[in-house]
């Protein structure tokens, strides 16, 4: 029984190894800088990268309904937290073509 054990034990691990993605640095930097989060009355969310200019910037709840949409955000936006209930909130930053640039998370504290 040990040895069947160590056996399917030794495939999975195989298996999970062989699996593994290869990842470059860059893939792990984030092109925003959110501020502070947690939040209470405003939060200040900065795209870094010049190119592309987000056209869209996104905000989600936790549950996926969309709590606000800017056009055109530029690459500093200052959020008003007050239509905001406490919770964990999603952001997204979108290009022209509604690809996702970069997104977020950040909670809200009332």
């Amino acid at each position: 029984m040990r040895s069947v054990f160590l056996i399917l034990f030794t495939l999975v691990s195989l298996v999970s190894f062989s699996q593994v993605k290869r990842v470059t640095m860059s893939e792990h930097v984030k092109k925003t800088v959110i501020y502070p989060n947690p939040a209470r009355s405003f939060i200040q969310i900065q795209f870094k990268q010049q190119t592309p200019v987000p056209a869209w910037l996104v905000i989600y709840n936790f549950i996926g309904k969309k709590q606000l949409e800017v056009v055109n955000p530029g690459s500093n936006v200052y959020l008003d937290l007050a239509d905001f209930r406490r919770g964990l909130y999603i952001f997204q930053f979108k290009d022209k073509n509604g690809q996702i640039i970069d997104s977020g998370k950040f909670q809200v504290e009332k």
